[in-house]
């Protein structure tokens, strides 16, 4: 007794299974019939076999080309993220600084106009914001009077006097305006144009003990990276030269960020 099993064929092999049945069935097949049908079955399953073979093989190189494709983007993707994050770096490094330039270039001004200030011949009384000269008064010597205790409007003189240049007056408003309001939240402001104005009556020793009272008074001001690169500013200028890298290298460190750390840098540059 044969035991039959079912098996999956090709479409090729069933056909050559009918045509194999027909020919048994009509009783006219030979071994030659039975070899020859076998031999283009077994073609026939060789040629779908390198078919298949192609078919996969090509797959497979699609699939590499893809993936390939992928990465290749991927990489770029990444490259041009990179590059708009350099880029956005620099602009943001070059914004901070132009206002730490903008900065230096006020206080020249300011200098410029305090000198002038002190050369200008008074023609007359006169009276700005609670602010009054008269003619027995030497010119930039103006002083504070009619100015309440109000922080507002009191700052608002020292501000006003310090940038038309009457440096004396402007400093005794600070003054004032540090001894009744010292925790004003523009105390380190004032303190940091007290020194500035210092600074500008050519008084270097005081202006730097000024500056670092600012960064041990209120160590986390926004004034703070100003008033170390001034400090380093005037040991420079004093021939303290080891003191001033001290100061610019702590600007660095401590404050990278801020807007006066690039002109630090510059500066640690120069004077290495």
């Amino acid at each position: 007794m044969c035991v039959m099993r079912r098996k999956r064929y090709y479409p090729a092999a069933r056909a050559f299974g009918v045509v194999a049945a027909a020919v048994v069935l009509g009783g006219c097949a030979t071994k030659g019939d039975i070899r020859s049908l076998q031999t283009e079955m077994r073609l026939e399953l060789q040629a779908q076999a390198a078919r298949q073979d192609s078919l996969m093989a090509m797959l497979r190189r699609e699939a590499i080309s893809t993936q390939d494709t992928l990465r290749t983007q991927s990489d770029q993707l990444f490259d041009f993220r990179g590059d708009i994050t350099r880029l956005l770096q620099a602009l943001t490094q070059g914004q901070s600084r132009l206002e730490a330039l903008v900065g230096e270039t006020q206080r020249g001004m300011a200098a410029l106009r305090g000198q002038a200030g002190t050369n200008r011949v008074s023609t007359g009384p006169a009276t700005t914001r609670g602010v009054s000269t008269d003619s027995t008064q030497a010119p930039g010597t103006e002083t504070v009077q009619g100015v309440g205790g109000n922080a507002d409007q009191l700052y608002g003189v020292a501000r006003d006097l310090h940038q038309r240049g009457s440096l004396s007056a402007a400093q005794q408003a600070y003054e004032q305006f540090l001894r009744d309001h010292a925790s004003d939240v523009r105390a380190p402001d004032a303190r940091f144009y007290l020194a500035d104005i210092l600074s500008q009556q050519n008084r270097p020793d005081d202006a730097l003990a000024a500056f670092q009272e600012i960064a041990e008074r209120y160590p986390t001001a926004a004034r703070v990276p100003d008033a170390l690169f001034r400090m380093a500013r005037i040991q420079a200028d004093l021939g303290n030269t080891a003191d001033a890298r001290r100061t610019l290298e702590r600007i660095v460190n401590t404050f990278p960020d801020s807007g006066v750390a690039f002109l630090a840098r510059d500066m640690l540059e120069e004077i290495r």
